[in-house]
C-alpha cells in the first residue's frame, strides 16, 4: 500500500480525474437519452422513469410494494436452463481461450492479486478481511464468457443491456465495491441481506466476510439473473449463500432480522422493509439519491432506534436506479442540443425560462478559491444543495458544447449548478498547477449579476468552513410522523432526511 509519500498527491489527482470520468459516464447516458428524446420530437421537458441506466455504474434495483407480504418472491433452488441469454453474455469471440485448466487458474490467480494490489494502492482497503476476500473470490466464475483480463479489470463489466443499449445490470467498479464493503463493516458470524444479487460476486465477498458461522441472503428481481447468481455461487464454492428471486423492496422477512443490509442499486427512499428487517444496532449501506438531479451518496447508516438512523460515512457514487413500482421520474430541461440541466421536479422549475438561459452571454467570475486535488472536497455539491437558498441542478454537457465553449462545467462535482427562474450559474475550474485547481463560476441569464454574487458568497463561505464530512440523519415517517419537521431538507414517502456539517 502506498503511504504518505511523494506518490500520494499524484494518486489523489488521478482519483479526482477518475471521479470526473465517472460523472462523464453518467452524462453520456443522458446524451443517449437526448437522442431518443429528439427522435420522438418531444418538447423541452423530458420525464423518464429511473430504470434508465447509468452506463457501467452499478447493479440492478427493485420496485417497492407492501413489505408485509412474501407474495412475489421465492427461493431459487435450481438454475434455469436458458438463463445465459444472448442479450446478457458477450459474443463467442470474447470467450476465454482454451489454454488448459491449469493455465486459466494460474492466470486468474495472478490477475486477482493484481486487481487487489491496485485497490490497495488507493488505500481503499481499511481492513485485512476485505482485502483477503478480494484475493480469494474467483470473479471470472461469475462472469462466464468474459475474458479474464476484463473480469479482473478495474472497470465495471456490463452483463445485461436493454433494447436501447443502456446497461441494466453489471458487476460494479471493484474500487466502489471495496469501499462499500468497508462501510458495511461486516463481522464474522453476522447475518447479511444483500439487495441486488446481479452476478453474485458481492454475495461471495460477503460470504467470505461472515465466515462459516454467519449467513448471507441475496435477493434479485429477475428470474434469470437470480438463477445465474445461484449457479455461479455454487460453482465458485459458495453454496451456503441463499439466493431469492423477488422484490428487494420487500426484503426477505422470513430470514430476518439482519445485522447488516447492503443495497446495490440507487434508492430514492428507505423503504419500510429495510427498517423492519435490520436489527437495532445494525448497519445499512445504501446508494441514496439525495436530490432529484441525480446527486447520490453511498451512505452507511447505523440504526440507533427502530425509527432513527445516523450516518457514519458517505461515498460519492453512481448506480442503476431501483426499478418497478418504486421508479421515480427524473426531469431534464434541454438548454441546447448538447446541454441538459437535470433538476428536481419538486423545485417546480420554469422550463420555458431555463430553456433560454444559454442565449444570454456567459459571465465568468474567479473569486480566488483554490482546491488541491488531494483535499476532501468531494461533497461541495451536496453542501450547495443543503445550504443554497436557490434551486440546485446538474448540467450534463456533450463534448461539442464543451469544445465550442457553450458550457464547460466542472465534472468533479457532476456539473453542479444553481438557478433562479431563467438565470443559471455553474461551477468551473482551471488548473493552477499539477496539484491545484481554482474554482470559478459562469453565469447566464437576465439576473446573472445577482445570482453570480450569491453563488460567489456561497463559495467564499465554503472556502472558510471547508466542510468535508456530512452527517446524514434518517427518520422513519410512517411510524413517526413528527420526524417531518421544518428543519428537514429531504422528504421521501417513508423517510425524512437531514444533512448537517
Amino acid at each position: 500500500m502506498i503511504g504518505h509519500d511523494a506518490s500520494r498527491p499524484l494518486l489523489d489527482k488521478i482519483d479526482a480525474r477518475e471521479a470526473a470520468l465517472t460523472c462523464e459516464a453518467e452524462q453520456t447516458r443522458v446524451r443517449i437519452d437526448e437522442v431518443i428524446d429528439r427522435s420522438a420530437d418531444r418538447d423541452s421537458r423530458v420525464t423518464r422513469p429511473w430504470h434508465t441506466a447509468v452506463p457501467g455504474c452499478g447493479l440492478m434495483g427493485f420496485d417497492m410494494t407492501d413489505q408485509n407480504t412474501t407474495a412475489g418472491w421465492r427461493q431459487v433452488n435450481v438454475a434455469c436452463d436458458d438463463w445465459r441469454s444472448a442479450e446478457r453474455w458477450a459474443s463467442p469471440s470474447m470467450m476465454i481461450k482454451a489454454e488448459g485448466a491449469g493455465a486459466i487458474t494460474g492466470n486468474a490467480d495472478r490477475l486477482r492479486d493484481d486487481l487487489a494490489d491496485y485497490i490497495k494502492s488507493w488505500g481503499m482497503f481499511r481492513t485485512p478481511q476485505v482485502e483477503a476476500a478480494f484475493r480469494t473470490v474467483p470473479r471470472h466464475l461469475f462472469l462466464p464468457g468474459v475474458a479474464l483480463d476484463v473480469a479482473y479489470g478495474r472497470k465495471p463489466v456490463v452483463t445485461r443491456r436493454a433494447a436501447d443499449g443502456t446497461s441494466v445490470s453489471s458487476a460494479s467498479s471493484p474500487k466502489l465495491v471495496a469501499a462499500m464493503l468497508e462501510q458495511l463493516a461486516v463481522e464474522p458470524g453476522q447475518r447479511v441481506l444483500e439487495i441486488g444479487a446481479a452476478t453474485g460476486i458481492n454475495a461471495a465477498l460477503l460470504a467470505e466476510l461472515v465466515g462459516p458461522t454467519g449467513g448471507v441472503v441475496t435477493i434479485e428481481l429477475d428470474d434469470d439473473l437470480a438463477a445465474g447468481a445461484a449457479e455461479s455461487l455454487e460453482a465458485a464454492g459458495y453454496p451456503q449463500v441463499e439466493v431469492v428471486c423477488g422484490d428487494g423492496a420487500l426484503g426477505v422477512p422470513n430470514r430476518a432480522p439482519y445485522d447488516r443490509i447492503i443495497v446495490t442499486a440507487e434508492a430514492w427512499d428507505l423503504v419500510p422493509a429495510w427498517w423492519d428487517q435490520l436489527t437495532v444496532g445494525g448497519r445499512l449501506v445504501v446508494p441514496l439519491r439525495l436530490h432529484g438531479s441525480g446527486l447520490t451518496r453511498a451512505i452507511a447508516f447505523d440504526l440507533h432506534q427502530p425509527d432513527h438512523m445516523i450516518s457514519t460515512s458517505a461515498v460519492v457514487c453512481g448506480f442503476v436506479p431501483m426499478r418497478g413500482l418504486a421508479e421515480h421520474a427524473e426531469q431534464h430541461v434541454r438548454l441546447a442540443d448538447d446541454v441538459v440541466l437535470k433538476v428536481d421536479v419538486d423545485d417546480l422549475p420554469d422550463d420555458t425560462a431555463l430553456a433560454r438561459t444559454l442565449t444570454h452571454p456567459g459571465q465568468e467570475h474567479w473569486p480566488g478559491i483554490h482546491v488541491r486535488h488531494d483535499e476532501p472536497a468531494e461533497h461541495l455539491d451536496l453542501w450547495l444543495v443543503t445550504t443554497a437558498a436557490h434551486r440546485f441542478g446538474r448540467l450534463s454537457v456533450g463534448q461539442q458544447a464543451r469544445t465550442t465553449g457553450l458550457a464547460n462545467p466542472a465534472m468533479r462535482w457532476g456539473g453542479a449548478a444553481l438557478y433562479d427562474g431563467g438565470t443559471l450559474t455553474y461551477i468551473v475550474t482551471c488548473d493552477i498547477d499539477d496539484d491545484t485547481l481554482e474554482l470559478g463560476i459562469v453565469a447566464h441569464g437576465p439576473d446573472s449579476v445577482k445570482l453570480a454574487g450569491h453563488t460567489t458568497d456561497l463559495l467564499h463561505r465554503w472556502d472558510r468552513e471547508r466542510p468535508s464530512r456530512p452527517v446524514i440523519t434518517a427518520c422513519r415517517t410512517d411510524t413517526n410522523p413528527g420526524a417531518n419537521t421544518a428543519e428537514t431538507r429531504i422528504v421521501r414517502p417513508h423517510t425524512a432526511v437531514t444533512v448537517t456539517w
